[in-house]
């Protein structure tokens, strides 16, 4: 396995994409929690925008590094995506208690997934 792999699918654990994410968001574990009381509609709704333009913007280096992988500014950004998204985590874990926010966070982590998964099963 190349290193590059073994760090990206560290980086999708990090945010919480790991092999099987999906399945593990729609598990009755999440159905006994109480809901995060100080989080508004519109505080997901922001985040989950901001994840989408996030996850736009990252499959956009993740292309170009497929047909450049000598593109040094590219690799910076790659480097600023992902410290971007360094602490989502836990937002996302106390969010996903939302339907409103789940259902666009596993439609634009399906997308995300199939994207830059077909690398890493290769």
């Amino acid at each position: 396995m190349k290193k590059q792999d073994t760090s990206r699918r560290a980086f999708f654990k990090k945010i919480g994409l790991g092999i099987g994410a999906a399945a593990l968001i729609e598990t009755e574990a999440y159905a006994d929690i109480n809901m995060n009381k100080y989080s508004t509609p519109e505080e997901r709704d922001d985040f989950i925008s901001r994840y989408e333009n996030w996850v736009e913007q990252y499959i956009d280096v993740v292309e170009e590094e497929k047909r450049n992988q000598n593109n040094i500014e590219n690799k910076k950004r790659i480097m600023e995506l992902s410290a971007e998204a360094d602490g989502w985590q836990n937002q996302i874990k106390e969010y996903i208690k939302h339907d409103d926010f789940k259902e666009r966070y596993i439609e634009v982590s399906k997308k995300f997934a199939s994207v830059i998964t077909v690398d890493l099963e290769s």
